[in-house]
């Protein structure tokens, strides 16, 4: 027999505690007290404070195994939160503290992006699609949904930002003699507000998406507290990596200098014919 769907799963949770909120009302229309009955105006509906004690009641006596589409929902949620408040983090945190110490830092940069990142958020996507398409719960028809398909294309969109970025330079840039162009601007900005996104995706997902799809309840606070942590951890330690722009910047201008010398005669220092001039240091 196959499973119930997720709107039998819902219906079946709706009746449960409609019968247990109405086993626990009084009696219609009448009380007795003593030997004197005692006539009740019709209020079929308990007090809000029993409601919300019948439904905590319930949700303890009765466990409800998951269904495979809220197990599709886990793992998307999973898949998700690792390439997007993981990998990507991680790609960024890197580029911001490695770039001024090693030549290698755009190799694991991009790793994290796009060799780690990419099959990770694909995955996930696919995932939640699947699920969706389980639950019989229609298209895009909330907004959790409506960000997950724009934050992937965002997503999207800023990997190809990245590689022109990288294989297409304006030509003093890749002489080492310009200034930075403003395309590396806009993929650096344009890549923290797609983690951004992502921040407030996750949290409308366990938050808003879970009970909505399941009827299950909103997820426990410790799913919140760890949110908070981790976005506050995230973005104090990227703020802080701001102070190597100093060291970033100097280290920019010395190439320049540097690259200005080596193209121009007129600017190399005067040496001694028996003294060979030394090749200017690039950092």
């Amino acid at each position: 027999m196959d499973p119930p769907d997720a709107r039998s799963a819902r219906w079946l949770t709706e009746a449960l505690r409609r019968s247990l909120a109405f086993s626990a009302a009084p009696p219609r229309g009448s009380r007795e007290s003593g030997s004197k009955q005692v006539t009740l105006p019709d209020d079929p509906t308990p007090p809000l404070r029993t409601q919300k004690l019948q439904q905590k009641a319930m949700v303890l006596a009765i466990k409800i195994p998951l269904l495979p589409f809220e197990k599709y929902i886990i793992a998307h949620a999973i898949f998700c939160v690792i390439g997007f408040l993981g990998f990507l983090p991680l790609g960024a945190l890197l580029a911001r503290y490695t770039r001024t110490y090693s030549s290698s830092w755009f190799t694991a940069h991009w790793i994290c992006q796009l060799a780690l990142a990419g099959p990770t958020i694909i995955i996930g996507v696919a995932l939640g699609i699947h699920a969706v398409n389980l639950a019989e719960s229609g298209g895009v028809n909330d907004n959790h949904k409506k960000w997950g398909i724009a934050i992937f294309v965002l997503y999207l969109l800023q990997v190809a930002v990245g590689l022109t970025v990288h294989y297409v330079k304006p030509r003093l840039w890749a002489l080492g003699r310009g200034r930075r162009p403003a395309q590396n601007y806009f993929h650096a900005v344009f890549g923290l507000l797609i983690i951004a996104f992502a921040m407030y995706q996750v949290r409308t997902g366990f938050r808003t998406e879970w009970p909505l799809q399941t009827g299950r309840g909103s997820v426990g606070n410790g799913a919140n507290g760890f949110w908070y942590f981790w976005i506050i951890f995230i973005t104090v330690l990227y703020f802080a990596g701001l102070g190597l722009l100093v060291r970033q910047f100097k280290q920019e201008r010395e190439a320049r200098r540097a690259a200005a010398m080596k193209d121009t005669p007129e600017l190399k220092p005067i040496t001694n014919n028996s003294e060979p001039s030394m090749p200017p240091q690039m950092a």
